[in-house]
């Protein structure tokens, strides 16, 4: 696999100037698969991406390739359907290198859907279906299923075992089938030291679109929700011309819900959002773009008790917890809302999951989780698996999908915890939920399930 230098990077960039014509080039230096004319990625430069599957919706994100191609999706149910019953979407039409979305609309609620991409080359009479995937809709009624969740991947052009790492992990998603999956955020790495801004607007196209290509095809068949990390170029502390590229730069790539795509609301910018599948409720959250004090990590100004989520976004969490009838509540964040980690210098960061449970906003937090019945909150940042029961509640860092450093008890605190790369799979059942910690990055053995437990 070749390495491409950051000399590299920025030549591919400055020859790109405001389009993303490098792109092809970049993804390529990084290991990304060549264009073959028999495959579908002759017409897409990544494979299409799921996002925001509502009770009679789904986004579809796509990306086409070198040539400007014309395309549409056909769509029907798997069950009892004929062919001939099947949907067709709008046709649109994409320049090359050009990001578009199409609305799948008409569906019913808790139902397997197979859907069709067919494309053509401008100029061409012949449309060819490319690839053929299937996805659930919402589900609205209390049912089992389950959810994969995975982080700090910090796909970057220099990182190419990172990359590997990352779509390793996805595959050994694929493969179980979950309902939905969610990143908890690191998923990029702006070109800055420990969470610094998006220095150059360009940068977020290419880094964003590494990222699809090392998701592979996990989001063309299993819709995928994101969460904001302090490594995206969003945090509160940066400059906000710099916020903006970042934010319109992940807003383009990765569809995210936002104030309206779901009862429960959230941002109109997607940081943070919540929504029921059966009888969970998810609430995503957004710890770094609220906080305005620098958190970088060696700066003396952040301190572990000043992390917070805004009135606006505090309000609306309340707001949700307190009238939600869910059975089972999740939190989703990057980090806690406070640190306690093994050090000042960490603490200040961030780290620490639930040993900061009575950390500055997070003691508010945590005792409306206690007061509202939330079972589990899932975070990243930490680049282990672990999980820290406080008064029933789980704390539980879901493990790294790409990042080199794998932090000690001296860093984090932790006493208890699991460094191999994977992901954090969660069974949901009537009576029970089953947490486990999926190990994809252990030398000479297949993945293996390293720990588990249960929450009833």
């Amino acid at each position: 696999m070749k390495r491409i230098s950051r000399r590299d990077f920025i030549k591919h960039s400055l020859i790109a100037g405001t389009s993303t014509m490098a792109l092809p080039a970049v993804l390529k230096s990084n290991g990304a698969s060549p264009h073959d004319p028999e495959k579908p990625d002759k017409f897409l430069l990544c494979p299409p991406y799921l996002g925001c599957p509502t009770r009679s919706s789904i986004l579809l994100n796509l990306v086409s390739g070198e040539k400007a191609i014309e395309c549409h999706i056909r769509f029907g149910g798997t069950k009892d359907v004929a062919e001939e019953e099947w949907q067709q979407s709008e046709g649109i039409s994409m320049g090359p290198l050009t990001v578009r979305q199409i609305r799948l609309e008409q569906l019913k609620p808790d139902t397997e859907y197979k859907y069709q991409f067919f494309a053509r080359f401008k100029g061409q009479s012949e449309f060819h279906m490319l690839m053929e995937n299937c996805f659930r809709t919402q589900r609205t009624t209390p049912s089992a299923f389950s959810f994969a969740l995975f982080s700090d991947s910090h796909i970057y052009p220099e990182a190419p075992r990172r990359y590997r790492v990352l779509s390793e992990v996805t595959q050994s998603i694929l493969a179980r089938r979950p309902d939905l999956s969610l990143m908890l955020g690191d998923n990029i790495q702006t070109f800055t030291s420990h969470g610094g801004p998006m220095i150059e607007k360009r940068y977020g196209r290419i880094l964003y679109a590494q990222l699809r290509h090392a998701l592979g095809s996990l989001p063309s068949s299993v819709p995928l929700f994101n969460t904001i990390g302090n490594w995206e170029g969003e945090n509160g502390w940066h400059p906000e011309r710099e916020r903006g590229w970042a934010r319109q730069a992940r807003m383009t790539w990765i569809p995210t819900p936002d104030s309206e795509t779901y009862p429960d609301g959230g941002s109109q910018f997607g940081d943070y959002y919540g929504f029921n599948w059966g009888d969970v409720l998810f609430l995503v959250l957004n710890v770094t773009g609220y906080t305005s004090s620098d958190h970088t990590i060696q700066s003396p100004i952040g301190r572990s008790d000043d992390w917070t989520l805004g009135e606006i976004q505090k309000q609306w969490l309340h707001k949700r917890l307190s009238t939600s009838r869910a059975k089972w509540k999740f939190l989703f964040l990057h980090h806690t809302v406070g640190g306690k980690a093994g050090d000042d210098l960490n603490s200040r960061y961030g780290r620490g999951g639930g040993r900061a449970a009575y950390t500055g906003e997070q003691a508010l937090i945590h005792e409306w989780m206690k007061t509202y019945g939330v079972q589990a909150l899932f975070y990243g940042h930490d680049h282990v698996f672990t999980d820290i029961p406080m008064e029933g509640i789980h704390y539980v860092c879901v493990g790294s999908a790409g990042a080199p450093w794998k932090f000690t008890e001296e860093e984090t605190g932790y006493r208890t915890f699991w460094t191999p790369s994977g992901y954090t799979w969660v069974d949901v059942r009537e009576t029970r939920v089953k947490i486990s910690f999926i190990g994809t990055d252990i030398p000479g053995s297949e993945e293996q399930v390293l720990h588990s437990f249960e929450i009833s």
